[in-house]
């Protein structure tokens, strides 16, 4: 089975294409254009590559947390694909995409949500040990310290970190800090596998905290439910 993975949620578009447990092709590509300019160009560029032309069978799309914007342009495209094609669709969450490049380990992946805050989750083996979470990064770090064993940290934020990091806190390596389209793809087969599908009508982006647009103008004008 051919499934094309989808990675928007970051400051870096990721496309790819894996056909059961190998990877085909993948571009990884942050560029000062957007992405609704760069990402049919990579979903174009991957499917020449891996020679899956009209042989798509899913496509699996990062759902978030993540950038509101990148989770909005990337869900549209994998939706239209979906859509156009007559194929299935499978919604990923970005951070269980992340804790999919470390087996038989445990990781806790960060992911940006601005004003030194982070989207986290603890994950075993794939499998999340707490609900998602937005937290200043610096408690974050402290409380995985907290746990007395080996835990990876990953996600766009370790740039961010302003304390020492505990000893049992390790960093994930360069090629696994970042989420990539295909971890998105392999981690959606897995889903695919346990009979997960999405609607491509009703899939909807994991946002978890509102944009800081909506923030800003309840602040200046109040809130609806107020009026």
């Amino acid at each position: 089975m051919n499934i094309l993975g989808i990675e928007t949620a970051t400051r870096a578009a990721s496309v790819a294409v894996i056909f059961d447990e190998k990877i085909l092709a993948e571009t990884v590509r942050e560029s000062p254009q957007t992405f609704s300019e760069t990402l049919m160009p990579q979903v174009e560029e991957v499917i020449k590559i891996s020679g899956a032309f009209e042989k798509i069978d899913a496509v699996a799309v990062s759902i978030g947390p993540g950038s509101f914007t990148g989770l909005r342009i990337g869900l549209a495209t994998a939706k239209a694909l979906a859509y156009a094609w007559g194929i299935k669709i499978i919604g990923v969450p970005t951070l269980q995409a992340l804790a999919y490049n470390f087996p038989s380990a445990k990781v806790l992946p960060l992911i940006d949500a601005q004003k030194n805050r982070a989207y986290c989750q603890l994950f075993e083996n794939f499998l999340p040990l707490s609900e998602v979470e937005v937290k200043p990064i610096n408690d974050a770090i402290t409380e995985a310290g907290q746990l007395n064993e080996k835990i990876f940290i990953c996600g766009d934020v370790l740039h961010k970190i302003k304390i020492s990091l505990p000893p049992n806190v390790i960093i994930a390596p360069p090629n696994l800090k970042m989420p990539r389209a295909s971890s998105v793809a392999l981690c959606g087969k897995n889903l695919l596998d346990a009979g997960k599908v999405d609607n491509v009508m009703n899939l909807e982006p994991l946002y978890i905290r509102r944009a800081e647009a909506e923030e800003l103008w309840e602040k200046r004008h109040g809130s609806p439910s107020a009026k």
